[in-house]
């Protein structure tokens, strides 16, 4: 052991003789040493987890182009509210309606073709009759009653061909009407426009994710949600239809309410720039909370959110502030973290009597107690320093407790 470790033990044990002579000392003069207490009430008791992470819309829309074409015209700006079929981006139309006025043309000479072919069938099948009734008559020879009998079959055929390329120019004007229609884009729903990375004159192309394949993202902004990352080790506490807090870090004088919407069942993707050691540490789950709120106008995707979820609640049941439950150390373990035997210090004709609990369900500043105590008792809940050090037995003046913000309410 160096000499420097045996100076802080030194040191701490020192401190810790001083502290109990200054409470002996106190309690000789006042007979007790002040305390704050706290009664034992009934109270809703609701655990929670916290989770971080951002707020988004409900379902963005991201309008991408479906032809390659250079913006003519965007009659709407960035926070633009768009109502649902609304022109909000034009591509130059020139090129599309070339090829328009060229199926049309392609269109009009297969009716054109088969217009004559039918002349030709008609032509032939007239003929055929005629040599038929003479081929009867034995006026003319098989030969050329079967030579005629084969033009018309292959003036039948070539009318079946031509009325096959009528259908392909029909189909290719359909389809360059279409893309002609396609440099028109309109808001597929009620929202506002989000994000609107395009200029007049910049060339779109379509699927790929480079600069140029997104046109705007539009969502309602009525509907926000928070997408928060939750630990592995609190997943499985985390049901759908929970309620939660959420406090946006841009306005943290308002908190926010919502329900758990949605809980994924993978683990979220980590970067691959992660080792795998260092992504195991941090496994998380997305977790969406819908916001219920209506007044959330000021609230912008991508703000940073902190989330309280409720995953039980127990009404009406004994607690205690959460700082006047003590634990037990093990006295063969070098870890302080507390490991067994919670107690209390219940105040009873002026002096501290340390008395064994058990402990249920806890919020961040009450724990209930399902044993040990009854509704009514007083028991030491501060301060830290003196009950961290306090003996059963101690004599103790009860001082009115601080007041706290508390996140349970008492049930009467």
């Amino acid at each position: 052991m160096t000499k420097q470790r045996k100076l802080i033990i030194v040191l701490s044990v020192l401190g810790g003789i001083v502290l109990l002579v200054v409470i002996a000392r106190l309690g000789s003069r006042s007979g007790g040493v002040q305390v704050e207490t706290s009664q034992v009430e009934g109270r809703t008791i609701r655990s929670s987890i916290l989770a971080s992470g951002e707020l988004q819309y409900k379902d963005p829309v991201e309008l991408k182009p479906e032809v390659i074409g250079k913006i003519s015209a965007i009659p709407v700006v960035e926070g633009q509210r768009v109502h649902k079929g609304q022109v909000v981006l034009r591509l130059d139309p020139i090129l599309f309606q070339a090829q328009v006025a060229q199926q049309q043309a392609a269109m009009q000479q297969a009716q054109i073709a088969i217009q004559s072919q039918k002349l030709t069938v008609a032509n032939l099948e007239q003929q055929y009759s005629r040599q038929q009734a003479l081929f009867k008559q034995h006026l003319v020879d098989a030969n050329s009653f079967d030579n005629l009998k084969n033009q018309l079959d292959l003036a039948n055929s070539e009318m079946q061909a031509r009325e096959q390329a009528l259908q392909i120019a029909q189909a290719e004007l359909t389809q360059s009407e279409q893309n002609l229609s396609k440099t028109v884009i309109t808001s597929p729903l009620d929202g506002m426009i989000t994000s609107l990375p395009v200029k007049v004159g910049e060339t779109v192309i379509t699927g790929t994710n480079i600069a140029g394949s997104t046109l705007m993202d539009i969502a309602d902004p009525s509907e926000v949600l928070a997408d928060v990352q939750v630990d592995e080790a609190d997943i499985a506490n985390v049901k759908l239809g929970e309620d939660a807090n959420i406090d946006a870090v841009s306005f943290p004088d308002r908190t926010l309410h919502g329900k758990v919407q949605f809980v994924a069942s993978s683990v979220t993707d980590t970067s691959s720039s992660l080792s795998a050691s260092s992504a195991s540490q941090g496994r998380t789950f997305e977790v969406k909370i819908a916001i219920s709120d209506k007044d959330i106008g000021l609230l912008k995707p991508g703000m940073s959110s902190r989330a309280e979820i409720f995953t039980q609640s127990t009404p009406d049941t004994l607690a205690v502030p959460v700082q006047a439950i003590l634990y037990e150390n093990d006295p063969g373990s070098k870890n302080l973290e507390p490991t067994s035997g919670a107690y209390v210090y219940l105040v009873e004709d002026g002096k501290a009597k340390k008395t064994a609990v058990t402990t249920g369900v806890s919020s961040d500043t009450y724990q209930a107690v399902t044993s040990g105590l009854k509704k009514g008792d007083t028991v030491v809940s501060g301060s830290y320093q003196i009950l961290h050090h306090m003996t059963d037995g101690a004599a103790v003046t009860a001082a009115p407790a601080a007041v706290t913000k508390s996140d349970a309410k008492k049930t009467p």
